[in-house]
This record gives structure tokens, C-alpha cells and sequence, in this order.
């Protein structure tokens, strides 16, 4: 028995034939197979979804809440090269063509706004899991680039029911559409980053280009670790986790306890270690590279990157509760 949602769909198809079933059929099922590499450049383009299930990955994210703000920096540093401003617009744009295609052909007759609203709805709900989950950058401009590419492919659907007669032949046209994506899609893919096509099991390799800057702090033994929320004349501000391991000293480790803290509020100096890790990915490679910082310094460094919130990690003096010893900031590139 078709549902009343089917019934309706092959209505204004025009066609409820079984050739119209098997083409809604195969449409549905390469709509399924998009889905799937869709899910995995955007979710899991950095920590693939089998080394989560592990349990062997390192979490990390950002936060741009700025329109345009990442899309500008592609193309006024120098020190962008083409190639990765190419696969991140013109990527973000090219992977949500066939998710619009799919919004229009479903909606029919609905008005626009409704088929954006869901390709805005979708794009945010990424945006989302991808911070909550911390499986990279969570950007407002790919949202931006997503929409984009959603009303090209909508546009391309309207297109396509003014050049065919037939419920059929739209079904035909879309199919051929979404094949000719798919393979240019998967071409490209393999081109730029093989490990991110669909059902490859890559293992993510963590690379410390100059770990021996850190010599001598131990991340395990960083007393604070949460986001960096401001920065004074003073000192910094971080927003801990919601809840941290406390310890009163180093002799005394097995009291540790967890308890729920607000912002703290450090005092930073002249004598504060200040290292920066910029964390960057090259196919299953999760790079890491150090450089230590000077303490007036440190604000310029913020403004140049694009995180809004880095994860810090604070080691406090043993002398003065309220002073850092050495901090501990990790942008993403």
C-alpha cells in the first residue's frame, strides 16, 4: 500500500506506473548514497566516525559567528593557497546542489521560503553537532555556502520540470543529474583527500611537528582546561569545562575531585610560558605545530585567527592561586 505521501508525489508526477515506482525508487536510493558522503565530508572530514566509536581521537573546535568573516580571509591572506580556498567555498557550495535539488522536487508547489528554511535548518543542525560533538570548525559562513549551493540546486530543478513533459522524465533528468555529480564529486574527492570518500576505514595519524617546545609541561598535569573567554590588561579569562578535576597540590593527587566551577579570572605577566598549538588536518593527518608567545603579543595572535573561543589549558603557581605559570592555547588553521 503507497502512503498518502507517495500517492500524493506520483499524482503530481503525473505517473503511477511501476516504471514511475522503479525511477522514484532509484532516485531515492542514489538520494540515500549522497547522503551518506555527505554526512562524512561535512561531520567526519576530520576525525572519521570509526576512530570516535574508539574512542582514539583528539577533540577540537572552533567557533565563527562573524557572515563573511572566513570567506574574506580565504581571499586576502597570502598565506592560503588557491587550492584549499577552492575546496572549502567552492566545496561547501557543490556538496548542498543535489540537497537542494531533493528540497524542491519534494516541496512541488510550495512556496520557496519553506524549501530554504529546511536547507537552513539542515546546514545549522550541522553546524551544531559539529561544535557539540567537537569534530572541527563550526563556522556561520559555511552555512552561508551551503544555502548557496541549495538554491542552485533548486534553481536547476525548475529548470528541469520547464524543459520535461512527464513525471518520468523529470525523475530521468534528476537521476542523470545527481550521476554526473556524484561522479565529478567523487573524482574530486579522491583528488584532494581520498580518505574522506564514503566506507573507507583511514586511521587519523596525530603529528607533533615541535613537541620539544613543550618540554618540561606536562598537558596532563594542567591544572585548568576549558575556553578561552577574554583576554585583559591583566590577565585572561577562561570558561572551564562544567566540570574539571581539581587538585589542591601535586603531593596530594589522589584527592581530586570533581566540581563544578564558573569563568576564573588569571593573572598573566611577564614570566608566563605562553605556547600556541596550531592544529591543522592534511588527509588522516592531524598536524600539530608550537611557537611560544610573549604575553603582549598574545592579543594580536587572537585577532589573527579565527577562533572565537580556543580551548586553553592553565597551569597555575604554586605560590599564587590566581597567577599562570604557563598557558597552553590551541588554534584551529
Amino acid at each position: 500500500m503507497e502512503s498518502q505521501g507517495e500517492k500524493k508525489l506520483h499524482a503530481e508526477l503525473g505517473e503511477t506506473g511501476s516504471a514511475g515506482r522503479i525511477l522514484l525508487g532509484v532516485f531515492y536510493l542514489m538520494f540515500t548514497v549522497y547522503t551518506v558522503f555527505m554526512l562524512k565530508i561535512i561531520l567526519f572530514k576530520t576525525i572519521p566516525l570509526s576512530a570516535m566509536l574508539r574512542g582514539n581521537f583528539l577533540p577540537f573546535r572552533s567557533l565563527n559567528v562573524i557572515p563573511f568573516r572566513t570567506i574574506m580571509e580565504y581571499f586576502t591572506s597570502d598565506a592560503i593557497e588557491f587550492d584549499r580556498v577552492l575546496a572549502n567555498i567552492g566545496g561547501n557550495i557543490a556538496i548542498f546542489i543535489p540537497l537542494g535539488m531533493f528540497a524542491a522536487f519534494m516541496a512541488g508547489r510550495k512556496p520557496l521560503r519553506l524549501q530554504l528554511l529546511w536547507l537552513l535548518a539542515i546546514s545549522f543542525s550541522l553546524e551544531v553537532i559539529q561544535y557539540i560533538l567537537a569534530l572541527g570548525s563550526s563556522d556561520i559562513d559555511d552555512i552561508l555556502l551551503n544555502v548557496t549551493g541549495g538554491i542552485i540546486g533548486i534553481g536547476l530543478v525548475v529548470q528541469l520540470r520547464k524543459m520535461t513533459r512527464s513525471g518520468n522524465a523529470l525523475l530521468r533528468a534528476m537521476a542523470g543529474a545527481y550521476l554526473l555529480m556524484g561522479i565529478c564529486g567523487f573524482a574530486a574527492v579522491a583528488w584532494v583527500d581520498p580518505g574522506l570518500l564514503p566506507f573507507t576505514d583511514s586511521e587519523v595519524e596525530y603529528v607533533d611537528e615541535n613537541a620539544e617546545i613543550l618540554a618540561g609541561w606536562d598537558e596532563a598535569k594542567a591544572d585548568l582546561f576549558g575556553k578561552l573567554a577574554g583576554v585583559g590588561t591583566e590577565g585572561i579569562t577562561v570558561s572551564p569545562n562544567s566540570k574539571v578535576m581539581l587538585t589542591a597540590a601535586p603531593a596530594e593527587a589522589e584527592k581530586e575531585e570533581e566540581v563544578e566551577v564558573g569563568d576564573a579570572h588569571i593573572q598573566v605577566d611577564a614570566s608566563t610560558k605562553i605556547f600556541i598549538r596550531h592544529i591543522r588536518s592534511d588527509g588522516n593527518q592531524v598536524i600539530n605545530r608550537y611557537e611560544e608567545e610573549k604575553w603582549p603579543e598574545l592579543k594580536a595572535t587572537l585577532g589573527k585567527s579565527g577562533d572565537t573561543d580556543p580551548a586553553i589549558k592553565v597551569w597555575l603557581s604554586d605560590k599564587e592561586e590566581a597567577r599562570a605559570e604557563a598557558l597552553l592555547i590551541n588554534f584551529i588553521e
